[in-house]
């Protein structure tokens, strides 16, 4: 009448159960290259502004488009912390993540 909880997983789609060392290498690199992207520019966006490149500056323009691709696409490289956290950040974050997939892809196809 009642499985018991082997009998039960089995049922369910077997005994294996999803980790992070069964998740493939372009899964691991998106979630790696994703989460550090995103870490870096709400660092960046919640830091005060002194311990930045200048202002207008070629330095800060090219960090900023280094660590946000899509500010490219704003009229301005310095949205408000809450635009960064819920709109630009996870676009940037998914971009990135994009970009370390495929380097896992070709890491696993090569080595």
């Amino acid at each position: 009448m009642f499985d018991d909880l082997e009998e039960q997983k089995r049922k369910a789609g077997g005994g294996r159960m999803f980790t992070w060392r069964s998740a493939p290498l372009p899964l691991k690199f998106f979630l790696v290259f994703a989460a550090v992207s995103y870490g870096i520019q709400m660092y960046l966006t919640y830091t005060p502004p002194a311990s930045h490149p200048a202002p207008g500056s070629t330095a800060s323009f090219v960090l900023a488009w280094t660590v946000c691709p899509v500010c490219i696409f704003m009229p301005t490289v310095d949205p408000t912390p809450s635009s960064m956290a819920y709109f630009i950040g996870p676009i940037d974050a998914v971009i990135y993540g994009v970009v370390g997939a495929m380097i896992g892809y070709v890491i696993e196809a090569f080595f």
